[in-house]
């Protein structure tokens, strides 16, 4: 009950006692209410912060093809099928699912002024011995014992059964400037200060290849900077990996931690 100024209305003792009580209960109810909604607010919050944050990690297991560990200190397990391979345009074979991504690399690529040049892709674990082996004789015929000779060639040579290139998944690019300034040297770390290297190293990922062997990574992955060498993981990986700064290795380490 209420006084309605200007109607001469009475409020009788009793009724503003009654009154008061319920504005009191009112009060309460819509604190209690406020407070209620506040908690909810804060926990679906929290609960969605949580969810965004653990979304943010790509949808892969160790199983997935893409995700194969191959490295000095991974050997690959199954060499690909040659029926699992196809041939690009260049002449290069790698692993058929990644024909279409490193084709719209290279058009990317090229359209930002940087056509691309492979110089590597598939590689069986055959010819990794073949190339491996002439090596160690080369060295060896200039006086080397075998253990220096095979120590030496591993420097630059990634023993057989160890080389990702292995997998049809690692591909070695340059872009075309670089390809013709430095044909006695494509595969150097300078590369990777020239413009073309610093566009594959920003874009790479949005076709879902990693820059395989960062600088400052050698004590994980036991490869110096490589900026040619590229892996393809996906894109969701990709991303991933290079706005962590992860090598593949980290990335695969917190993939079985999940």
């Amino acid at each position: 009950m209420s006084v309605e100024i200007g109607k001469g209305a009475v409020m009788n003792e009793a009724a503003s006692a009654q009154d008061s009580r319920e504005e009191n209960q009112t009060s309460t109810s819509a604190a209690q209410s406020t407070t209620q909604s506040t908690i909810q607010a804060t926990t679906q919050s929290t609960t969605g912060t949580s969810e965004s944050q653990t979304d943010d990690f790509p949808n892969v297991s160790l199983g997935d093809w893409s995700m194969v560990l191959v490295g000095p200190k991974y050997k690959i397990d199954q060499e690909i099928s040659q029926s699992g391979l196809s041939k690009l345009s260049n002449g290069y074979l790698v692993d058929k699912r990644i024909v279409s991504a490193y084709d719209d690399l290279a058009a990317a690529a090229k359209k930002a002024g940087y056509p691309l040049v492979m110089v590597s892709a598939y590689r069986s674990v055959a010819y990794q011995r073949k190339i491996f082996d002439a090596n160690v004789d080369t060295l060896m015929a200039r006086g080397e014992s075998k253990e220096a000779a095979e120590k030496t060639t591993k420097l630059t040579f990634t023993e057989p059964g160890y080389s990702e290139h292995h997998t049809g998944l690692a591909i070695d690019v340059v872009d075309q400037a670089w390809y013709q300034d430095h044909t006695t040297d494509v595969l150097d770390h300078r590369f990777g200060d020239t413009d073309g290297g610093k566009w594959i190293q920003a874009h790479a990922r949005e076709y879902g290849f990693i820059v395989r062997y960062p600088e400052g990574k050698y004590d994980i992955t036991q490869i110096d900077y490589e900026p040619w060498h590229l892996r393809y993981v996906g894109v969701a990986a990709a991303t991933y990996i290079e706005e962590n700064q992860l090598t593949f290795e980290e990335f695969i380490d917190q993939v079985k931690e999940r």
